[in-house]
């Protein structure tokens, strides 16, 4: 009746388990198992851990358009945005070499047993979750341990005593052991144990029980205390490794060995969670500088163009003033002098476009071969900004990721000390344990015969309680290391105070540069508009003056034109060091990211988890939006917050462009010279007459950036030149040339959220 009873109990509990695994789980499961396989191995080949035999073979070199070169510059242009710049970035990007806005163009290395030397933010990504790791094996220390043995033997020796009779024959012992070591640093176990003898020949002596046959079971319970040295919670969370035991021999921790014990690896986890932040911050800056760095390439490019254009019209009017024999030969050398230096400019500002496009491209992990050329479509900002340096800075001590380092590396000299203290004291351990034995013929049936049923009488124990002490005399080693760990914790407090005064110095030098930059922008402005005047009055009376001073006017001319090309690239450039600048203060201060609108998160969401967290978002956000009351309810209309480091905001419609000269077509290899008679062409026009020339475009150029790097030819046509009896040039009326409108791409948009999400591998 009871077995029945049993069987139905047990056919019930498993029928209501069955029912409640199928009808008790009505929602999905949080993480499938395909998301998490997902989410640890995120671009990761599966083959690269199956096949470790296979060898590693070259990547295939994907085709693709001829990189644009001086002389092969027609390239389509593709319109970016800082945002979206970053936005590649930190999904591919490179974190560049050091803070100036450049790549970093070396390899990997080899050192010692792996390489080092790579920069891309795909490697720098797992860092933290290595970090985290750690930390799981210096807990592993107090995972409990499970050990299991089981012998067999036979003895068989001549007997000389009555003594071996109790040996020879068939023996087998079977022994489980579960130990836990503990947090205090002490030990607890229990170990079972059932030994076997089969006796060849039982003794007779009527002092003994004959048995030939017998089964000893026992259980043991230890414990294992340290009083001194590796005791209590806090110490052996700072010791790399649990003290161990001496009841039970070559007994190992699970794990926990090669670490710096749980409370300092945690720092360590913490402090590569801050490096991880300080390069996202390095790479964000260095974006950003480049990107403004290619901003002022267009604009020197520009301003050599317009250098060579007026340099080509001067040496028109020479070259017909001489021939007419109204001057020196050698004026119009001068003038093509002027001409070729210019076009030699025009093509070493090529070369700085195109470099500063590759740069910028480095660090968007990004080839040169896609047929395009970037060009910059964010407006900088041009309104001064003056921060309150006491308040950047107090905000600097906490935002700082590379402070943050350092004080923590402090804590963990603090935590090494005090662990190094610890160690100093002896070794002192009280150690106990408590056994229970029994004796039987067999494991089955009733007692005295049964051996289980003997040992639950509890008849036979043992027990035993030590204590034992052990010193080094002197304790020299401990003493060094402990003086060691002391200096090392003044080393760490005295650089932490040193680089909290660089970051100071640091918010000083960078509000220094955005006044310099927003200055230079100001003052090359008046300098350029003064130049334009200057140029113009000076072409304009150039051809009314007779004898040396023509001479004197014309090397006035000449420099004045090399002076308005260099004032125009020196405004661009001063504007462009003053948004990198701000962004400079950003870093330096350590809210770039906020700053950009980036956010680090600690591990990818698979797709279902995001999805069911996207629709509770969106129900939160709905809910609170019913609970709020108009603005007209209250009389009151909610304030608009001002953000004074807000990006600057892409221009919305068609970007617009730079004045003349324009044109699209290629920069040819060898460079003509400039001929007597101007003709028509597409890539250079012809000056217009000085009294009907416009200088609007080189007064107040447009904030933009040209599209594609126009044709540079020299422009001879013959005929339609007036010369006049005064001596002055009346060139061919020439149209000027209409603003070009350049139609930008439409920006690729990149999936996900608008703010960019970097994703950690989960810990």
């Amino acid at each position: 009746m009871r077995k029945i009873r049993w069987k139905a109990r047990f056919t019930g509990g498993l029928i209501a388990l069955t029912g409640l695994g199928l009808a008790g789980c009505k929602h999905q499961l949080f993480l499938e198992p395909a998301d998490w396989k997902e989410a640890r191995r995120p671009n990761i080949p599966e083959s690269l851990e199956q096949s470790p035999h296979e060898a590693i073979l070259p990547g295939m070199s994907q085709p693709g358009s001829k990189p644009a070169t001086v002389s092969d510059s027609n390239r389509k242009t593709r319109p970016i945005s800082i945002k979206e710049a970053q936005a590649i970035a930190i999904e591919q990007g490179n974190i560049g070499s050091g803070i100036n806005g450049t790549d970093n163009p070396a390899l990997p290395g080899f050192q010692g047993r792996g390489s080092t030397g790579t920069d891309t933010i795909k490697a720098f990504v797992l860092d933290p979750a290595v970090a985290q790791a750690e930390v799981e094996r210096s807990l592993s220390k107090f995972d409990a341990r499970f050990t299991s043995s089981m012998t067999w033997a036979k003895q068989d020796q001549a007997t000389l005593s009555l003594q071996q009779s109790f040996s020879n024959g068939d023996s087998a012992s079977l022994t489980n052991s579960l130990t836990k070591p503990l947090p205090t640093g002490g030990i607890v176990g229990i170990t079972t144990s059932l030994n076997y003898l089969n006796l060849a020949s039982a003794p007779t002596n009527s002092q003994f029980i004959a048995l030939s046959t017998s089964y000893t079971p026992r259980v043991q319970f230890i414990f294992e205390q340290p009083l001194l040295q590796g005791f209590g919670i806090e110490a052996n969370q700072l010791m790399a490794s649990h003290p161990g035991s001496l009841l039970v021999p070559g007994l190992r921790p699970s794990g926990g060995s090669g670490t710096e014990g749980i409370l300092v690896t945690r720092v360590r986890t913490a402090q590569a969670r801050h490096q991880f932040d300080s390069q996202i911050n390095q790479m964000l800056f260095n974006v950003e500088q480049a990107y403004w760095n290619l901003y002022a390439a267009y604009y020197n490019k520009y301003a050599q163009e317009v250098g060579l254009e007026q340099a080509f019209g001067l040496y028109s009017k020479l070259k017909i003033r001489t021939e007419a024999g109204n001057g020196a030969p050698y004026l119009k050398e001068q003038a093509e002098a002027q001409y070729w230096l210019f076009r030699q400019q025009v093509v070493t500002a090529r070369q700085q476009v195109l470099e500063s496009d590759r740069v910028l491209r480095g660090l968007l992990g990004l080839k040169s071969d896609d047929g395009t050329i970037f060009a910059p479509a964010d407006v900088p900002m041009k309104v001064l900004f003056t921060p309150d340096i006491q308040t950047v800075y107090d905000e600097a001590l906490v935002s700082r990721p590379e402070l943050m380092i350092a004080r923590q590396e402090v804590k963990a000299r603090q935590l090494d000390l005090l662990n190094q203290k610890n160690l100093r004291m002896p070794d002192a351990r009280l150690f106990t344990s408590y056994d229970i034995n029994a004796l039987g013929r067999s494991l089955g049936g009733s007692a005295p015969d049964n051996a289980f049923a003997n040992l639950a009488l509890n008849q036979f124990n043992s027990w035993q309680v030590g204590l034992r002490v052990d010193m080094p005399l002197g304790f020299r080693d401990a003493n060094a290391l402990t003086r060691q760990s002391q200096l090392a914790l003044w080393k760490s407090y005295v650089q932490l105070r040193d680089s909290e005064r660089k970051v100071f110095d640091a918010i000083v030098d960078a509000v220094r540069q955005m006044e310099v930059g927003f200055a230079t922008n100001s003052i090359n402005e008046a300098r350029r508009k003064a130049l334009a005047e200057v140029v113009r009055q000076q072409e304009t009376r150039l051809g009314n003056i007779q004898g040396e001073d023509f001479i004197g006017q014309l090397n006035g001319l000449i420099q004045s034109q090399r002076d308005l090309a260099n004032a125009i690239s020196d405004q661009y450039r001063g504007l462009a060091n003053y948004n990198a600048a701000l962004a400079r203060l950003e870093y330096v201060k350590g809210t770039i990211q906020s700053y950009n609108n980036v956010s680090v998160a600690d591990g990818p969401l698979p797709p279902f988890v995001q999805k069911k967290a996207a629709d509770h978002f969106r129900a939160l956000n709905s809910a609170i939006k019913l609970r709020e009351h108009p603005a007209d309810v209250l009389g009151v209309t909610p304030p608009t917050a001002i953000e004074p480091f807000q990006t600057v905001p892409t221009p919305s419609g068609v970007a617009p462009t730079l004045p003349p000269p324009a044109g699209g077509g290629n920069l040819p290899g060898p460079l003509p010279a400039p001929v007597s008679t101007p003709k028509g062409s597409a890539g250079l026009s012809q000056p217009a007459p000085a009294s009907t020339r416009s200088w609007d475009s080189w007064q107040s150029p447009s904030p933009a950036v040209p599209g594609n790097l126009p044709t540079l030819s020299p422009v001879p046509t013959p005929g339609e030149i007036a010369f006049k009896a005064n001596g002055s040039v009346t060139l061919p009326q020439r149209p000027i040339a209409t603003t070009r409108t350049i139609s930008p791409n439409p920006v690729p948009t990149l999936s996900g959220p608008t703010t960019p999400i970097l994703d950690l591998p989960p810990r």
